[in-house]
């Protein structure tokens, strides 16, 4: 099966960590298949050579994470980052992990205990709802789930609600070009539309990194 059919599979399946995917609907001739589709996702995640193109400690510095901070990972999917997030805000910080598929969320509770993460929070969102403190978040992180949001503006908004007045929001996805991984781009956000999106919403772009070779890093505060 071809990386772009197993992306078109998930998003069939609702399984990318974001609230509806009526953005994301394939076209006429996508191919179908059957296979354990969570399973599949979380190989997918954890794929060892996602870390080669993903640059995850990279990214990491980038956002500057400060002992004790509070973080929001919407789209957690199986807790690729929302670990990595949990080692720099440390034992006195919290990382909710927010995804709204209820296996995924299962997955990673275990994973939780396993591995002995006991400041990773993993929370099942309800619709629109992603359940997260008023007002109460240092970082929002969104990777790879941009692209899956209906009503992005709204969400943004949304979330903007949940963060500290000096709290910031980081969004990563796919360009709208083809590359060797990722969706198919018709499924895709351009750049420029997210920062269209997150201004309309209140926000204001503080910087932007361009290390990632098939997405753009966008990190926003509240205007």
């Amino acid at each position: 099966m071809s990386r772009t059919s197993r992306y078109i599979v998930f998003i069939l399946l609702g399984l990318m960590g974001s609230s509806r995917l009526a953005d994301a609907a394939p076209k006429e001739g996508a191919t179908f298949y059957s296979l354990n589709s969570t399973e599949a996702v979380i190989q997918e995640y954890e794929n060892p050579d996602r870390a080669s193109w993903q640059k995850p400690g990279k990214v990491i510095d980038q956002l500057m994470i400060k002992p004790g901070s509070v973080i929001a990972d919407i789209g957690s999917g199986s807790g690729y980052f929302s670990v990595l997030l949990a080692k720099q805000t440390g034992n006195h910080g919290t990382v909710y992990a927010v995804d709204n598929d209820s296996e995924m969320i299962a997955y990673l509770e275990e994973r939780v205990k396993k591995e002995g993460h006991g400041n990773i929070k993993p929370i099942l969102a309800k619709g629109d709802n992603s359940r997260l403190p008023r007002a109460g978040v240092d970082l929002i992180f969104v990777c790879n789930t941009y692209m899956f949001i209906e009503n992005r503006e709204s969400f943004l908004t949304r979330l903007k609600d949940y963060l500290k007045d000096s709290g910031r929001l980081a969004i990563i996805s796919y360009n709208k070009t083809e590359t060797p991984e990722g969706p198919p781009v018709h499924t895709r956000v351009s750049r420029e539309k997210t920062i269209q999106e997150a201004q309309k919403s209140g926000f204001i772009l503080e910087a932007e990194y361009f290390f990632l070779p098939y997405q753009h890093f966008l990190l926003f505060v509240k205007r």
